[in-house]
């Protein structure tokens, strides 16, 4: 297998939702009603079958967008461009050499439990789909920790680790795109083009206590990052940032921020002329879906105040993604509460203007409805709908609009 097809793969393999459906097929309905329709009495009453088991599998499979279900095992990359414009790939690091650099990162923490979940997890090759526990490396006991109870708990599932051509993984047009490298310097966006090699390292966990993976994934981004002058490309939300904005923003234990984690971003709403929708990126990482809310106002405030109701949801979805200790993937329940104190929670690192009423419940129930790929959808990536819960929004006169506004005001209230 080349090193494109090999790169192409790995990539693939870290930006797919585990347990996410893909794309539903085109039902035969249609086409078998056009037969029962032509008048052959002979075969009329076969066609009528054939119809009904038509029309039968499409209402389970739009009954099935219902049910939105999480990761049980979670793979995501991040891409370090480093500074090395060479012809020829620079050498791939040795997990030893990853160990030693997270090592004299904290040289005083070593016997940090925090520390030494890092270690294994570098020392940790990943298991191929579907392969059952991880592998560790050879001498992945260097550092003191057991292998055996490593491989019985399963949170931390392994590391990828490989340089490839960034024009391999990144789009040019990334590279050059305002938005997506506003943190760079203009000296480091005028010489972007110049790192022809890029590092990816990709973690593979589990959501448990509090996406720890994600956490020591992110940690040591940042230490090889810094330790080799790196640029940190994030694959799901296609920006490019310095190791310092990366730190800022990482995802910290106990706080929740993950508003630092999870842009929003507006689309034109196709089903309502004027309005706007909202869907994040980025929530791969957590293991869950990412979201859309259709029918928000173009109005700051409502932008405003429906961000902030989209961030709280997302945390609310990392607390119910997560996973028992077998590894079991669970599934979104049919209704979920959404309070003041989730969105000022995803807020945690920054000093958001949260609004606050005295006469509103400050809480709001969702349904969450799977919906078909879209061009603008990260890659293989599952997108569900926020509507109201289904006693309303399975009402044939059921508004999305006029819901937004009235979920909003029980949020934030409508002043």
């Amino acid at each position: 297998m080349s090193r494109r097809q090999r790169v192409a793969l790995s990539l693939s393999l870290g930006l797919v939702l585990a347990c996410g459906r893909g794309d539903t097929p085109k039902s035969g309905a249609a086409e078998a009603a056009a037969k029962a329709d032509s008048g052959d009495a002979a075969t009329g009453g076969a066609d009528k079958a054939v119809v009904d088991e038509a029309a039968a599998e499409e209402a389970r499979k739009r009954e099935l967008q219902h049910s939105v279900v999480f990761a049980d095992r979670i793979n995501y990359p991040y891409v370090l461009l480093l500074p090395d414009g060479s012809k020829d790939a620079p050498p791939t690091p040795t997990r030893d050499e990853l160990q030693a650099a997270v090592r004299a990162a904290f040289p005083s923490s070593l016997e940090d439990p925090e520390v030494r979940r890092l270690l294994a997890m570098i020392a940790t090759e990943p298991a191929a789909a579907g392969a059952g526990a991880p592998r560790l490396a050879p001498g992945a006991d260097s550092d003191g920790s057991d292998p055996a109870q490593y491989q019985r708990a399963s949170e931390l599932l392994g590391l990828y680790v490989d340089v490839v051509a960034t024009h391999e993984v990144i789009s040019p047009s990334v590279l050059t795109d305002l938005e997506l490298t506003r943190g760079l310097s203009h000296e480091e966006r005028a010489m972007i083009g110049e790192r022809s090699w890029s590092l990816v390292l990709r973690g593979e966990y589990r959501n448990q206590h509090g996406v720890r993976g994600l956490r020591l994934l992110q940690t040591l981004v940042r230490v090889i990052a810094r330790d080799r002058g790196a640029l940190i490309h994030d694959p799901d939300t296609l920006e490019i940032v310095t190791v310092d904005e990366f730190a800022d923003r990482r995802l910290r234990a106990s706080l929740g921020n993950v508003a630092d984690q999870i842009p929003v971003v507006p689309f034109p709403d196709p089903a309502n002329a004027g309005l706007l929708r909202l869907a994040t990126r980025g929530m791969r990482r957590f293991g869950s879906v990412d979201l859309e809310l259709s029918g928000v106002e173009p109005a700051p405030r409502d932008l405003t105040r429906a961000t902030f109701l989209l961030h709280g949801l997302a945390l609310e979805m990392v607390r119910l993604g997560e996973v028992d200790r077998s590894g079991i993937a669970v599934s979104a329940p049919d209704v979920i509460e959404v309070d003041i104190d989730d969105c000022a929670q995803a807020y945690a690192t920054r000093e958001a203007a949260m609004p606050r009423c005295a006469d509103c419940p400050e809480s709001v129930e969702v349904h969450l409805v799977e919906r078909e790929a879209e061009p603008q959808d990260p890659p293989g990536h599952v997108v569900a709908r926020v509507v109201a819960p289904r006693a309303r929004s399975d009402a044939e006169a059921y508004s999305q609009p006029a819901w937004v506004l009235e979920a909003l005001a029980q949020l934030f209230g409508a002043g």
